[in-house]
């Protein structure tokens, strides 16, 4: 396993502005995504707008679509209904596990697996050890539970955030 990498390779504003056009630019046949503050509001049942509609559209473009998170299972089993997505739940990122997980049940090889995720210090890690293509989209709002926890993690990755839209922008912007 590699060493914790937070290297962003793309970020987005939401998952809306990740079209199938993209994915299939950059090789990937699978998406595994995040559920709080990347498809769903964070600690809620409640997906964000469109959300539910972007999964569809992956499918129909022909893309293997699961919920890699840390939520817990009854959390993930839900959203698992509401995406039509089977999900690893607990999954421990940024240990790679979950995303190891779902390439074997999508039968789809790990660098063709895109891990789209809000958070640097656990997505694109996680994403990175084991060599899936991670795709960071900013947080859709503040955390409402482990509000300390997530203040200081976010302080943590706002300068790689930063470096990284300072250097290359959002996909598919002008900087």
């Amino acid at each position: 396993m590699r060493e914790k990498d937070t290297t962003i390779k793309y970020m987005f504003h939401t998952v809306h502005d990740i079209t199938p056009e993209f994915l299939r630019e950059i090789g990937v046949e699978a998406v595994a995504f995040d559920l709080d503050n990347t498809s769903v509001k964070d600690s809620t049942l409640t997906t964000i707008p469109g959300s539910i509609s972007w999964i569809k559209n992956l499918k129909k473009a022909g893309f293997k679509v699961a919920i890699v998170t840390n939520t817990p299972h009854i959390r993930a089993f839900w959203f698992s209904k509401a995406f039509g997505a089977p999900f690893h739940a607990y999954s421990k990122k940024p240990l790679p596990h979950g995303i190891i997980k779902m390439a074997k049940k999508l039968n789809v090889d790990i660098s063709k697996i895109a891990m789209v995720g809000d958070q640097v210090l656990t997505d694109v890690a996680a994403a990175n050890r084991c060599g899936a293509i991670p795709i960071l989209v900013d947080p859709i709002e503040k955390e409402r539970l482990f509000k300390k926890h997530f203040e200081r993690s976010r302080a943590k990755e706002k300068p790689i955030r930063d470096a990284f839209i300072k250097e290359h922008g959002y996909y598919g912007e002008n900087k």
